[in-house]
């Protein structure tokens, strides 16, 4: 039982990191000014000025961000145990 838990979570983590990063492109195009260097350029959710779209859309991925961690590490606690 435990085991499927610590493999819903991977699964669970995995899938919000998927859509993170499918989120990145269209994040990229709702960026207002230039990027400042090559950072934002190859990370676009780093701090910027965005559309209200893309505000939406960098909440939404940070969020995305925290609840992987946390699927991730849970399974990872859940399979040692």
């Amino acid at each position: 039982m435990i085991d499927s838990l610590a493999f819903a979570c991977f699964v669970a983590g995995m899938v919000a990191f998927v859509r993170f990063f499918t989120l990145a492109p269209r994040l990229k195009r709702e960026r207002t000014d230039a990027p400042s260097g090559k950072a934002q350029l190859w990370f676009p959710w780093l701090p910027g000025k965005f559309t209200p779209e893309g505000d939406r859309v960098r909440r939404q991925m940070n969020a995305l961000l925290v609840i992987g961690w946390v699927f991730l590490l849970a399974g990872m606690i859940l399979s040692r145990i």
